[in-house]
């Protein structure tokens, strides 16, 4: 449990997305955008994210999913590490490619007026 919601109820189609998503419910936003997996290194310039909660996070995909402590550790070294790694820089690049998106919106706006006011000018 997380606040007041079940972890393991949470629904996701695979093993990612179920990352995923527990990962949105137990950091913020601006948490996945400025962290990195745990455990941070000193010489890295993002701080890892919360252990504690990080935790959690390996408690719940290891009751999920049926892993043993074992188990998991080679699940998490071979599979989940990557797409948790991905997840994060997605998460840096998702606002960045929402305002490049809005400014090409506004541009392409501004010249569709500025073309419809000189042929009716």
């Amino acid at each position: 449990m997380h606040d007041s919601t079940d972890l393991l109820g949470v629904l996701g189609t695979d093993y990612g997305d179920y990352a995923r998503n527990i990962l949105r419910i137990l950091y913020t936003k601006e948490e996945l955008q400025t962290s990195i997996l745990p455990p941070g290194r000193t010489h890295l310039s993002r701080k890892p994210l919360d252990k504690v909660r990080f935790k959690k996070f390996t408690d719940a995909m290891r009751y999920k999913f049926k892993l043993t402590s074992v188990n998991f550790g080679q699940f998490y070294r071979t599979l989940l590490r990557r797409k948790l790694t991905d997840f994060l820089i997605e998460e840096r690049r998702r606002d960045e490619l929402k305002l490049a998106r809005q400014s090409l919106k506004s541009q392409a706006k501004d010249t569709s007026q500025s073309d419809i006011d000189e042929i009716f000018n």
